[in-house]
This record gives structure tokens, sequence and C-alpha cells, in this order.
């Protein structure tokens, strides 16, 4: 049984690398904040428009939880370009909100530019961490020729008495994309053993032979 599934990850891992080959380099952008009303909260997403096609953008979803709370993820554009096989490339995108207090949400994409539709699409589910939170985009072509998201958000045990910076235990997750499906999945989550100081948020070096023994890598 385990050489049948090695098997099946060594051709799964041949497939995605054919696909990866067909993907483009993504091109010249520019990100901006959202809107804000006059008490400074964000009332659009952050946006990331191509330089040469300045009307198509990429908008931050709001997150609606119910009719009175509406989470606009609209401060702090962050991106990098994460490089696949063949030079191709896609952008990780990140935009926070802010509801005024010392707890923050920062919520995650991974862009891919459609030079066929002109458009740019995200290939990552819902996917959010606090400020209290480890995250990155790990290459790890043993398991996959795309770029794996990783995240570690804090446990907040209230039986406990714990309060918001105290250490916590971190919930791990991580999403891997689906070549044939053309979109990221969650491969897993996990809640760590070990407590982890709030303060610094370093889950994922301390974590990380975990992290690849569940993806299947060394």
């Amino acid at each position: 049984m385990q050489f049948l599934s090695r098997v099946i990850a060594f051709f799964l891992l041949i497939g995605g690398s054919s696909a990866a080959q067909t993907e483009n380099a993504f091109p010249r952008y520019s990100q901006l904040a959202g809107a804000v009303n006059a008490d400074g909260f964000s009332t659009s997403g952050v946006q990331l428009c191509l330089s040469e096609q300045k009307t198509t953008c990429f908008v931050m979803p709001k997150l609606v939880k119910d009719p009175e709370v509406v989470y606009e993820f609209g401060l702090e554009p962050h991106s990098e370009r994460e490089m696949l096989p063949g030079g191709a490339s896609w952008i990780f995108f990140t935009g926070m909100f802010s509801g005024g207090g010392s707890g923050t949400l920062t919520r995650f994409a991974v862009l891919r530019y459609d030079p066929s539709a002109k458009a740019i699409q995200n290939l990552l589910p819902l996917a959010s961490a606090t400020n209290v939170s480890d995250y990155a985009m790990w290459h790890l072509p043993e398991i996959s020729p795309y770029p794996v998201l990783v995240v570690a958000d804090f446990f907040w045990n209230f039986n406990a008495g714990e309060t918001h910076f105290d250490a916590h235990q971190y919930d791990v997750e991580a999403f891997v994309y689906n070549a044939r499906e053309r979109v990221y999945e969650k491969r897993f989550r996990y809640r760590t053993s070990h407590k982890y100081d709030a303060e610094t948020s370093r889950v994922l070096k301390p974590e990380r032979s975990e992290i690849l023994r569940r993806l299947g890598g060394k």
C-alpha cells in the first residue's frame, strides 16, 4: 500500500509539472489600498491591477459574517511574485481588516493571469489569519511544483484563562494546488502540542518537520 501511494504521488507530481509549464508569467502590476470612510474604516478591499491593462483588476473579496458584520480587507496591501517551473509566475496577495482594536485579520489570495480571458483569477479558497499568526509560501518541489501555502494561527484557550498575547497552541493548515481542478485545496489541519510565544508568532520553523511529514515529504 505504501509503495502504491508513492507511485500515485509520483505520477501526480509529473502531471502537475507538465501543467505548470503551460502557465504564464504574471504581468507587471500595481497595488492599492481600499477606500475608507470618515472614521478610517475600510469600505472596499485592497486591489491589484495590471500596469498595461489598468481596468483589469482583482479586488480582495469581503467576508460577510452576517448582515451586521462585514469584513473589508482594505488595509496594507502586500504582494510577492511566486515563481513556477519554466519561468511562469503567480502573485501571493494579502489585505488586512481592522475593526479598530488590537486584533486584525489578513486575507490571502493566490493570483493567476489568464491571457485568453484577459482576467485575473484567485486560485485560493477563503483563507485568512489573525495578527497573532505565522504564514508563508513554501517552495517544495518534492511535494508539488507549485508553492504551498502554510498558515499557523493561534488557538485561544479561554477555559485556561489565556489572554491575547499569552503563549498559545497553534492550528496549522497547509494549502496545496490541485492542477487538475486548478484550485488550491486544504491538505490538513492540526493543533500543535507545544505553545508558542504570541508576541513573536514564530511557529512554522519549529513545526517544519511535522508539516513536511503530513505533506508526505521528508
